[in-house]
């Protein structure tokens, strides 16, 4: 026979507690100078960015992350392991002769002429080069049998496709490494810069007291001539460290003219997406973003990577979106061949959990620099800051600060862009500051999944539906005659309830309202339960119109006279 007493019991699950919100929580990865490859850095305002990460595009990013995400962001940063930089324009090609491509890796600064001299078939049809833009061609030889013309020092080589050539026929592109060529304006030495490049700069030494080493002094500045440092004596040596771009400026020994200024880019390491998945591989394990960010240039082959790997976390029941950038326009390619790059880039490629920011411009960071980059550290940073069913560019929120966009950037280009499926930054007639565009994803034409905010609320609403799901999982389902209201039932129903009512009642709404159904005609013994969700999410005000007209006072249509 039992004891008499009182005993006592935890009835859990009952509180109305919805846990799985991880809105606004972002995983950032990207080259840095400093730091360990694949660890999770847990970051906020007030974390000394250099001091963990040095320098890089990671830490530049973060930088514009942090001006942007709100008053509560909070970041999960991994570094990357990173490659020399480097671009290859698209392939020009004038004449009636068959086309070409360029194939290989930047491995020198050049800008390539292949010009054909004598008509004829590869092996017979003779060509001559220039690297220099056509200041100067080198002697004509033969093409090769196979249609391939390496150009020496560049990494790289002009395949032409089969056909007879014609004479007079050019193709041309420029090729940079990571340490562009030093321009010079005015007289004095030619001065060399090497070292292995950290981040990315537009490097201008300006000499501001004429002189020899040890007697004249520079300026230098690494955002294009924004903002330069205070003067300084050229070293005894010529040794002048580019601030931390882990680059040096050699100056050698001469006399250097008051007002000479020099000029070079330099290009940031980038990862491979090899390195990306490696890096992510262990925080993906362990952390549970909203999205993750992958800051570097991609393209395509990128893209279906991460697409894949969405999917990956999609069937480990962890819905995540990935955010990629887009690449810059390249050396000697103008805004409307990178807008026809970027869309046959776009051609062939569809994912619903994939975004591709490719809005850039000078922007300006903590520091005060002002420096030509992709504006993907600001996308992020918005995301985090608003709720997930808001569009990134609502006008009411105000432009985004400290960016200036390209120029010759033009509305057809954002437009064609947009509609490409890639994320842009646009203005508006009357309105002086720069806004996002509609934040699109890469799926393709036919998804309801085209808008981040639709994918967000969804992703959203999946997670806490399925917490909220996992209580009623090894429940007793009750008597099916009794239809929804058996009581296993009506639990799952009123649990997964709870958890959209969440988004419904938030301030502001996430959801305009809700469907859950549990069809009854199912074999709950076979087959488990299946609901029926659908949510009812709350539309954009993409397009206004004004319609306008005029009238008389008094006169017959003047709406008043009716009253």
């Amino acid at each position: 026979m039992a004891r008499k007493d009182v005993f006592e019991f935890l009835v859990d699950g009952t509180s109305g507690l919805v846990p799985g919100d991880v809105s606004g929580k972002a995983l950032i990865v990207g080259v840095c100078s400093a730091g360990e490859v694949g660890k999770v850095y847990y970051l906020g305002k007030r974390s000394d960015l250099t001091g963990l990460l040095g320098t890089g595009p990671l830490v530049d990013r973060l930088q514009h992350v942090f001006a942007t995400g709100g008053q509560d962001s909070t970041v999960l940063a991994v570094p990357v392991a990173g490659s020399p930089g480097g671009t290859i324009s698209t392939l020009k090609h004038t004449g009636t002769g068959p086309d070409a491509d360029v194939s290989g890796l930047p491995g020198g600064n050049a800008d390539v002429i292949a010009e054909i001299v004598d008509a004829g078939a590869p092996g017979v049809a003779t060509c001559k080069l220039s690297k220099d833009g056509g200041a100067t061609f080198g002697v004509a030889a033969a093409v090769p049998a196979n249609g391939q013309i390496s150009v020496a020092d560049t990494g790289t080589t002009i395949v032409l496709a089969a056909g007879n050539l014609v004479a007079g026929d050019r193709y041309s592109y420029s090729v940079r490494g990571p340490i562009g060529p030093v321009t010079r304006i005015g007289l004095g030495p030619e001065i060399t810069a090497a070292g292995t490049v950290k981040a990315g700069a537009e490097v201008v030494l300006q000499i501001v007291k004429g002189g020899d080493r040890n007697e004249g002094q520079y300026r230098l500045s690494v955002d294009g001539g924004d903002n330069f440092g205070p003067y300084r004596t050229i070293p005894v040596d010529g040794q002048i460290p580019v601030a931390d771009t882990g680059v040096t400026i050699t100056c050698p020994a001469g006399d250097y003219p008051l007002g000479s200024t020099y000029q070079f880019d330099l290009l940031a390491p980038v990862p491979t997406i090899a390195d990306v998945i490696d890096a992510l591989t262990i925080p993906l394990e362990t952390v549970d973003p909203e999205f993750v960010y992958v800051v570097g240039p991609s393209d395509s082959v990128d893209w279906a990577a991460m697409g894949a790997l969405a999917d990956d976390l999609w069937n480990r029941h962890r819905p995540t979106f990935f955010v990629c950038e887009g690449r810059l326009p390249a050396a000697g390619e103008d805004l409307n061949d990178w807008v026809t790059a970027l869309k046959q880039e776009r051609m062939g490629f569809a994912h619903r959990f994939v975004s591709v920011c490719v809005g850039f411009g000078e922007i300006s960071d903590r520091t005060g620099l002002r420096k030509l980059r992709n504006a993907g550290g600001l996308l992020a940073g918005r995301i985090m800051e608003v709720p997930v069913q808001r569009d990134i560019g609502r006008v009411r929120d105000q432009g985004i600060t400290g960016i200036s966009l390209p120029e010759g950037y033009t509305e057809a280009m954002q437009s064609e862009l947009e509609e490409a499926g890639y994320i842009t930054l646009t203005r508006y007639a009357g309105l002086q500051a720069v806004y996002w565009g509609t934040a699109r994803t890469m799926a393709d034409s036919t998804s309801d999944y085209q808008r981040l905010e639709v994918l967000r609320v969804t992703f959203k609403a999946v997670r806490l539906m399925r917490l909220q799901a996992l209580k009623s999982l090894k429940d007793e389902l009750g008597d099916p005659l009794q239809g929804a209201d058996t009581s296993g039932l009506a639990y799952l129903r009123a649990n997964l309830e709870n958890a959209l009512d969440t988004m419904v009642k938030a301030k502001p709404k996430e959801l305009a309202g809700y469907a859950v159904s549990i069809p009854m005609d199912q074999d709950f013994v076979n087959n488990g339960v299946a609901t029926e969700t659908t949510l009812i999410g709350i539309p954009i005000i993409d397009t206004i119109k004004l319609f306008s007209s005029y009238v008389y006072a008094g006169g017959k249509f003047d709406p008043r006279m009716a009253a």
